[in-house]
């Protein structure tokens, strides 16, 4: 196996275990120290560094824990509910319209996942090719083999995989077009398409957040997006519905790009550049608005090549109801100005 590399990393055993995800980091040190996996063919150690046009090859077999979690039992109204968020199954994944409030994988405060979910619903092992937020809403898809999940991790390392989002953000970012702050690049593109180039990485004091970093810590990230349309409120433009398109896929990329802009996201509790206070127009958008207790980020659309056929594969999903109960009452506000 060979994993062409898209940018610099500092370990490469820290680099694998990120990669794979599902297998011990100890396994992975102890496959470097017996020369199965190398740096360009050449012998390397786990600290040894990576840079961009560097290729690891893995001289081994990884056999996958197929154990099913058995941590949860679903009563029949409750595992329907999730059999009807499956969009698309075969033998060798699932594509799943994942509900907000569900974390993808256990951690150290997650003891039931959207993973154990449908490993019940579905009764078979599962294997976590990426990630959606925990109240971010969309498309997911997961593999049902070892051999799918490495096909799969490759195509969303490599950023082949393609991902679309949609976004209701604050404020006018036309108003900040060609600027640079924080080592920001923001820009608008020939084919009218908005860029945004800032390294993204854990946040130095608040280690549950993401953020912009100049140093060695950040990665390199770009999210693109286009404005589908803006909200007025008082002659002013107060927010606008966008689509946004990631070339990379950092944690919270979408969320910590916003942000770094002053356009964070509707009801992101995290990253909240931006938030109106106004008090007229919280009463204006009314209830919708106000128990919108989340991020306004969907996944929209996912494609991907079948790890197994080659096969292209595109999923497209409506917004969900609570999203579209919101865009409505932002909606609400031009037609009242």
């Amino acid at each position: 196996m060979q994993i062409k590399i898209d940018q610099s990393y500092k370990r490469l055993d820290k680099f694998l275990f990120q990669y794979f995800e599902s297998i011990p980091l100890s396994l992975l040190q102890r496959l470097i120290r017996k020369y199965k996996i190398k740096i360009n063919n050449k012998k390397s150690k786990a600290n040894s560094p990576l840079i961009k046009g560097d290729v690891v090859y893995i001289y081994y077999k990884f056999e996958i824990n197929n154990e099913l979690s058995n941590t949860i039992k679903l009563n029949k109204d409750k595992k329907k509910i999730f059999k009807d968020h499956i969009i698309f199954q075969n033998d060798d994944f699932i594509v799943i319209n994942k509900i907000d409030g569900y974390s993808v994988q256990r951690g150290s405060k997650v003891f039931i996942s959207l993973k154990d979910i449908y490993e019940n619903v579905i009764e078979h092992k599962l294997y976590i090719v990426h990630r959606l937020d925990k109240d971010t809403s969309g498309l997911i898809v997961v593999a049902k083999s070892d051999k799918a999940y490495l096909g799969l991790r490759e195509q969303f390392t490599n950023h082949s995989a393609k991902r679309n989002y949609v976004a209701l953000i604050w404020g006018n970012p036309e108003l900040n077009i060609h600027f640079q702050k924080k080592k920001i690049e923001f820009y608008l593109e020939k084919d009218k398409t908005y860029r945004i180039n800032g390294k993204i990485g854990r946040h130095p004091f608040e280690r549950t957040k993401m953020s912009i970093r100049n140093d060695n810590n950040g990665k390199h990230a770009i999210t693109r997006f286009k404005i589908i349309e803006k909200y007025i409120f008082k002659n002013k433009i107060v927010a606008c519905l966008v689509e946004c398109w990631l070339e990379t896929g950092r944690t919270h990329q979408i969320r910590v790009h916003m942000d770094a802009l002053s356009h964070g996201i509707v009801g992101d509790p995290v990253y909240r550049s931006g938030k109106k206070t106004d008090t007229n127009l919280i009463k204006t958008l009314g209830g919708e608005f106000i128990n919108f207790k989340r991020q306004a980020l969907h996944a929209r659309n996912l494609s991907f090549i079948h790890p197994i056929t080659s096969e292209f594969k595109n999923f497209d999903i409506t917004l969900p109801n609570d999203f579209i109960k919101l865009k409505d009452s932002f909606s609400k506000l031009s037609a009242s100005k």
